[in-house]
């Protein structure tokens, strides 16, 4: 294992619908989107839903975050089809950009960033929880 593998790894599992997904983190070619899509979702309240965090970003920060979902799944799941990726990436963007940020941000020690990522947190873990409250309904 090379220096920078063992400080890096080789990616974070997310489970999307009882499936584990492993996503790899990106390169620093992708910093200044990063950024714009961090700085978009500086204004939102912890708790607040997927749709109250995104009505508020910019079409700026929106192409941000499709470029970094975009370059994620590429990079993970290269053997998958453009199209499959894309309309993936789109199902599940709530999903994915919370892991993207905690992901790429390992060592983070800037409190905003991580306040963001927690609330990205929460709001999967309510996705999940209504998801699986959902089931459980139409299973009886």
């Amino acid at each position: 294992m090379n220096r920078f593998k063992k400080h890096i790894g080789e990616g974070e599992p997310i489970e999307i619908d009882g499936e584990e997904f492993i996503l790899k983190p990106l390169g620093t070619k992708y910093l200044p989107e990063f950024f714009k899509a961090m700085k978009n979702f500086s204004g939102a309240k912890e708790g607040a839903s997927t749709e109250e965090m995104l009505k508020n970003i910019s079409e700026e920060g929106l192409k941000s975050i499709q470029i970094l979902i975009d370059a994620t799944l590429t990079i993970s799941f290269p053997e998958e089809p453009e199209e499959d990726r894309k309309v993936f990436g789109m199902k599940y963007m709530g999903d994915l950009i919370g892991k993207i940020f905690e992901i790429n941000s390992a060592d983070v020690k800037d409190t905003e960033t991580i306040k963001k990522v927690k609330a990205l947190q929460q709001i999967r873990d309510k996705q999940a929880k209504a998801k699986a409250d959902a089931s459980k309904t139409t299973e009886v």
